[in-house]
């Protein structure tokens, strides 16, 4: 994928505004290039990606638009580090450490090209240094650097959020995005009709909890545009979220593949409107 200059992204942002599709005005500007958000070549096998860590969603292209991805990709990280904090905060250190090496390892790789073109300060060795407190297991170190790695993310959205309008619209797009990567994860970690993958089954959840946050963050717009959709998808969110009693996973599944892909569906469907 070329590197996306701050005329790009700004360019895709104009184009969005003045109502040219975003998909084409990106695929006309983004020549394919091999990458984890495109489709995987020949000879790639997506069941050995998911057995290797079950980031199908890696392989899958990924949203067209950049902009999109890259929220995204920020709040799959807020995911990665909000379930790794609940493990945390229950003693479970060696269990929090994959999500602290997750973010480094699968996601940031994508984000980076993205940072110096916009001014964005790097922050790869703010994770790496979150993740060694965690190994380490000394809770106070651990607290300071994660407060430093969420200041950086804040950061990285203020930046991305210039190119975004409306704001709003953005926002449900990509936490119905963190959903769809939710239920990829979820189903991937089930196997025989048990957790054998308990690292996604966690992953999942914390995708789903940082969906929900994001559409509550604009909640008081979608509100006022449609109280009953707004109200409708809090509703499937609760439901959804019965999916994952704990951190750790239950003995079996508690909802369905299905049944998750129908609520999930149906929140999209919701959010659309917006």
């Amino acid at each position: 994928m070329a590197k996306l200059t701050r005329r790009l992204w700004a360019g895709i942002g104009a184009a969005s505004l003045v109502g040219i599709p975003v998909q084409a005005a990106a695929v006309a500007q983004e020549p394919a290039h091999k990458g984890h958000h495109q489709p995987a070549a020949k000879g790639d096998s997506p069941s050995e990606t998911a057995a290797a860590g079950g980031e199908a969603y890696l392989t899958d292209g990924g949203p067209r638009d950049t902009r999109i991805r890259f929220y995204r990709d920020i709040e799959l990280m807020r995911g990665h580090l909000l379930i790794g904090g609940e493990l945390v905060e229950l003693g479970l250190w060696d269990e929090a450490m994959p999500h602290f090496l997750h973010p480094t390892e699968e996601l940031y790789g994508l984000l980076e090209k993205y940072l110096e073109p916009h001014g964005i300060p790097p922050f790869r060795r703010d994770l790496l240094a979150l993740a060694q407190t965690v190994k380490a297991k000394r809770k106070g170190a651990y607290l300071r650097s994660l407060e430093v790695v969420q200041r950086r993310l804040d950061a990285a959205m203020l930046t991305a959020r210039k190119f975004m309008t409306p704001p709003y619209r953005f926002t449900v797009k990509s936490a119905v995005e963190v959903l769809r990567v939710a239920q990829a994860e979820y189903e991937a970690s089930i196997e025989d009709g048990k957790f054998k993958l308990p690292v996604e089954y966690q992953d999942s959840r914390g995708f789903v909890w940082r969906a929900e946050r994001m559409i509550e963050s604009v909640a008081g717009t979608l509100g006022k545009l449609d109280a009953q959709g707004l109200q409708r998808v809090r509703s499937e969110l609760a439901q959804l979220k019965a999916a994952w009693p704990a951190p750790m996973p239950p003995a079996a599944p508690v909802m369905e593949p299905g049944r998750m892909s129908a609520l999930i569906s149906s929140i999209e469907l919701h959010m659309s409107r917006y």
